[in-house]
């Protein structure tokens, strides 16, 4: 794990920001940490506007225009693409440019992927014409598959929702699905709600300011008050209506949303604490060691056999190659993932005093994501498989 930002370091963070996305104009001194901070969480094309008014050294000055015009031109054949997606079954994109619609400089909501759902009668006609248009097939689960080309990745959707309940996933997903249409956009108040289980997916993945600024935005130009009593009920009917109070609140309060008198109810405690969160996680989990949320889940569950196995079970199939090629020995993938933990316990680098560290903090985060009312990844995820909502 990475070294935690000290309070000062948090402190200009957060003022740069506000300067970038609000205006609020602060004299903020930049270094090369706050510099690689912006990049682990992948907001550091906010700032590039303001470059010119910052103080800085002239070479990081410098390497961060250089890399603004990387990142720029990744941006601009992003949406390229985008548009020249040719496929002739109707659906619409989620998140990416559905997320930075709403910002003040859409231009410097850095992309990753393009995501698309189609109708679910659909899919199977969209995933034959990628193949037809030269798109390679980077990965493939029940949930999506990925489609590369040019450098561009597509993530072509069965389903979106990943929460734990087979209710709300279904009732998201049907939201989205019932919006497809042929502007390719989600109204307001469903895009809301994905950019919202966009939070809930990562928490414990790897939660980033990225994902925290995407809702924020979004938050800014449609909920308002009077906004809020309508989008309160979809977001309660999906089990996140306290998410979005406790984001919201944390949004006023380390990062210049405007107030908002229907987030004025939450606990400004957890509100620090998801905020110490994010910082530690970085977009992504980028600051956190690889499998650092699998070995946690371990902590979590260990007082659960089955759920611990089947957790040790797909993990090992996952990260044990002979199983994936030898199917013989795919029962054995929860063995062999015991054991990998273990061999982690055993090593210098993961002592067993480091292994305590980690169940305590892992026990705090569960308490944490109970006390913001995600249960994620408790029972076991739900998947869209044969036409309808399994356990995992």
């Amino acid at each position: 794990m990475l070294k935690k930002m000290e309070a000062q370091d948090k402190e200009k963070l957060f003022s740069l920001l506000k300067f970038a996305i609000w205006d609020m104009e602060e004299d903020v001194t930049v270094d090369w940490l706050l510099y690689e901070e912006l990049k682990k969480h992948t907001i550091d094309l906010l700032p590039v506007r303001i470059l010119p008014e910052l103080d800085m050294p002239d070479e990081l000055r410098q390497t961060w225009i250089n890399s603004a015009y990387t990142r720029v031109a990744y941006n601009v054949n992003y949406r390229h693409a985008q548009e020249a997606l040719s496929i002739t079954v109707p659906y619409v994109v989620l998140k990416g440019t559905s997320s930075a619609k709403y910002y003040l400089y859409p231009e410097f909501r850095i992309m990753g992927d393009i995501d698309i759902i189609t109708l679910r009668e659909d899919f199977d006609i969209a995933y034959q014409q990628f193949v037809e248009l030269g798109y390679e097939i980077k990965k493939e689960n029940e949930r999506e598959t990925g489609f590369a080309k040019d450098r561009i990745v597509v993530e072509l959707h069965r389903s979106f929702a990943k929460l734990n309940d087979l209710r709300y996933a279904e009732y998201l997903d049907n939201l989205i699905i019932d919006s497809i249409d042929s502007s390719h956009e989600l109204p307001d108040r469903i895009n809301g709600l994905v950019l919202l289980e966009h939070i809930s997916q990562h928490l414990v993945n790897g939660l980033g300011l990225r994902q925290i600024i995407d809702w924020m935005m979004f938050v800014n130009k449609c909920l308002s008050d009077d906004e809020w009593l309508e989008f309160s009920i979809l977001a309660k009917n999906i089990g996140l209506e306290k998410l979005a109070v406790t984001v919201t609140r944390m949004c006023e309060i380390y990062l210049g949303l405007s107030a908002h008198a229907w987030c004025k109810s939450a606990d400004e405690s957890l509100c620090h604490q998801l905020m110490d969160y994010v910082l530690d996680c970085g977009n992504f989990g980028i600051k956190k060691e690889s499998g650092w949320s699998y070995k946690e889940n371990v902590f979590i569950y260990y007082k659960k056999p089955m759920t611990l196995f089947k957790l040790l079970q797909k993990r090992g199939v996952e990260n044990w190659h002979a199983s994936q090629r030898i199917p013989v020995l795919k029962p054995l993938a929860w063995f062999y993932q015991g054991l990998q933990y273990l061999k982690k316990g055993l090593s210098r680098r993961y002592s067993f005093g480091t292994l305590k560290t980690d169940y305590v903090d892992a026990q705090k985060r569960q308490k944490m994501f109970d006390a913001l009312g995600v249960r994620q990844n408790s029972k076991g995820l739900v998947v869209y498989r044969n036409g309808k909502y399994v356990k995992e």
